[in-house]
């Protein structure tokens, strides 16, 4: 067994070659190229972000019964739900799956249905279902509900037969045809629910498998041409799913280099793999032959590299305490890292919105965020270096997410 064992300089040195921290000053900076990048694409200009414009309009959802769908990066869920004359959202039955890595159009579907069965108790009358999808949409509006065309797979997973789709509409014809059911099937992106469910919050983020913030812009700051994306939505505030998981203005590291080059999508999502739950124990992986040795193991999850953090992970037989802790400080680093992205990011949406002062609520979901360790707060003591008047309020609403979706459905009943 190989063992490296390194002085607390020479590690430190080795970790900035390989994975090196932001600094002070870069993070200010990458913060205003956020908000430069997102004000090119919000006028139609060359950018990073995508920064998808979606028709969802601020307004309580109709009373009446439906049923909520969450297909996550990882995991998701099924709920039914009712919403009384009061707006009250009650929701029954939650039933979770698992996501396959690799999976077919016909197989989640029918992995949804069964669910969705299950939540139901068996009922097949007409009922309204809100998706929200974890993953790049092309919002369009169909007959009075809102549909995404999936435009791309992302977090190393792929639904094959589904890209190119419009995920409401392929999923309404395969109810009728294998189940019988006929109802209207409203889909959105799971940051656009996030935030419509987010209680007056003007920003969403999710950092859990995947990286994506969302938020409220006026309409008077997007120019015409974006605007027409959307033909006859007047709201005078636009939902923007930013899919800021594309950013690539932040100097490469050689790990996040090698992780990408085995990645399904080569050149793309570079925030995402220095920042999500897909890819932290990847860079991990790529970095422990050097910080640790050969007899150090792969890990398989994030979850793992948590555990390394919290003295959960077992080790292998040999490992001496200087060695843990070297391994500790690897994974920290990592998770430092991930929480500068995500700070650069909030920021970089706060100042384009004129949130640089006071208390900024921000409802935001994910297994990073709320269960790495003491993540919230590290990404926090980085937001304050970029934005040191700005006092973050980080919500996790229960169920904002599923209200979200709820909204979604009842809206387009």
């Amino acid at each position: 067994m190989t063992i490296v064992k390194m002085s607390g300089d020479l590690l430190q040195k080795k970790l900035d070659e390989i994975y090196p921290l932001i600094s002070r000053d870069d993070l200010l900076k990458y913060a205003k190229l956020f908000q430069r990048d997102l004000l090119a694409a919000l006028h139609n200009q060359h950018s990073s972000l995508p920064t998808i414009l979606n028709p969802i309009y601020k307004i309580s959802p109709t009373p009446g019964f439906g049923v909520a769908v969450s297909v996550g990066g990882t995991n998701g869920y099924v709920s039914a739900f009712r919403v009384s004359s009061k707006n009250v959202i009650k929701f029954i039955n939650r039933k979770f799956f698992v996501l396959p890595q690799q999976t077919t159009r016909e197989k989640l579907f029918h992995l949804l249905t069964q669910n969705i069965l299950l939540a139901v108790n068996g009922r097949k009358t007409k009922f309204p279902i809100g998706i929200g999808f974890a993953y790049p949409l092309k919002p369009l509006v169909v007959d009075r509900y809102i549909d995404g065309e999936l435009l791309y797979m992302t977090k190393g997973r792929n639904i094959e037969g589904l890209v190119g789709k419009m995920v409401g509409q392929e999923y309404h014809r395969f109810l009728i045809k294998e189940y019988g059911i006929d109802t209207t099937v409203a889909v959105a992106n799971d940051a656009i629910c996030l935030l419509l469910g987010g209680d007056g919050a003007e920003i969403a983020g999710v950092v859990g498998t995947g990286l994506n913030f969302a938020y409220w812009e006026k309409r008077s700051s997007i120019a015409p041409m974006k605007l027409s994306d959307l033909p006859r939505f007047v709201q005078n505030e636009v939902a923007i799913n930013i899919e800021s998981k594309n950013f690539d203005k932040i100097e490469i590291t050689k790990l996040r280099k090698r992780v990408d080059k085995k990645s399904g999508d080569l050149g793309y999502s570079f925030a995402e793999k220095e920042a999500a739950g897909a890819y932290l124990y990847q860079i991990f992986n790529e970095g422990k032959k050097e910080i640790l040795g050969h007899a150090f193991p792969d890990l398989i999850s994030t979850d793992q590299l948590n555990d390394i953090i919290t003295s959960a992970f077992d080790y292998p037989a040999g490992f001496d305490k200087d060695s843990k802790k070297t391994a500790k400080l690897f994974a920290e680093r990592i998770f430092h890292r991930s929480a500068q992205i995500v700070a650069i990011q909030l920021c970089g949406v706060m100042m384009k919105i004129g949130k640089t002062t006071g208390i900024v609520p921000v409802v935001m979901e994910g297994g990073i965020f709320w269960k790495a360790h003491n993540y919230p707060a590290i990404v926090n003591l980085y937001l304050n270096m970029i934005l040191p008047e700005v006092i973050p309020s980080f919500a996790r609403l229960f169920g904002s997410s599923r209200r979200g979706i709820a909204v979604l459905a009842r809206n387009s009943a």
